[in-house]
């Protein structure tokens, strides 16, 4: 029987306003995963600029019809770094059952894949 191991994948986890896609709260894993830091957040940084545009809209269309019948969705794309690069991950969307601002809140669980894919 072949030996398995557990692999460490970075991950994060951040909460976005679900109709602007703006992003108001981060983890440490955020910067790790994707360089941005708080103070990329406080400036106002959204989810669309962290997605090729291809991949904005097949991802904002697959969570409106997801999120017709169930609460949550998980898919894997590619996000941009700080620096510009892409990374691959999987995320994990859910809607939260509170309000910001008169907004539905997502919490987005990610982890990235292009670490994991090296060690494979």
């Amino acid at each position: 029987m072949a030996e398995k191991s557990m692999i460490s994948i970075p991950y994060s986890q951040y909460l976005m306003e679900m109709r602007s896609g703006k992003i108001f709260q981060i983890d440490e894993g955020f910067t790790e995963i994707l360089g941005y830091t708080q103070e990329d957040i406080d400036a106002g940084l959204v989810f669309k600029q962290l997605v090729p545009d291809v991949e904005y809209n097949a991802i904002i269309d697959e969570l409106k019809e997801q999120f017709i019948e169930k609460s949550y969705v998980c898919y894997q794309h590619e996000m941009y770094t700080k620096t510009g690069d892409t990374t691959e991950v999987v995320s994990f969307i859910r809607i939260q059952n509170k309000l910001l601002n008169g907004h539905r809140v997502l919490k987005v669980s990610i982890a990235s894949l292009n670490d994991y894919e090296k060690d494979m």
